[in-house]
């Protein structure tokens, strides 16, 4: 393993990286380091090609298209699940909301009555006596 010895500033312009990232990946990949004779830290970068950045993986387009059709799917089936469950529950809200309009008028009526019972009521009880009689 005979590398090129280079300074931190040399070795970054060679691998396309910032000094720091230089040095970062020397201490990481424990490259070997030296101080050269003019004081300045000097590493020694290794024999095979290093990669300035990590290749991209890419996933087969064609699985993740299948991928999301058969979710596409999925989430449509669900769309129309959801649809007759709301068109359900509105038909259940109609015929609930009939029962109070109904219960809500029967209420009215019961009010009048009482109204006219308390109206009668309040009426001296000869009045009253004389009301029936005609």
């Amino acid at each position: 393993m005979d590398g090129e010895w280079l300074s931190y500033a040399e070795a970054a312009a060679r691998l396309g990286l910032s000094i720091e990232a230089v040095r970062q990946r020397a201490i990481r990949n424990k490259w070997a380091r030296m101080l050269g004779n003019d004081k300045r830290a000097r590493v020694r970068l290794p024999d095979e090609s290093y990669p300035t950045q990590t290749p991209a993986v890419r996933a087969s387009d064609q699985g993740l298209m299948d991928a999301l059709r058969d979710h596409n799917e999925t989430l449509k089936a669900d769309i129309e699940a959801l649809r007759a469950q709301l068109a359900g529950a509105e038909a259940r809200a109609d015929r609930e909301m009939a029962k109070v309009e109904r219960a809500i008028a029967e209420f009215s009526a019961l009010a009048e009555r009482l109204a006219a019972l308390a109206e009668e009521r309040a009426k001296p009880w000869w009045r009253r006596l004389r009301l029936r009689a005609v």
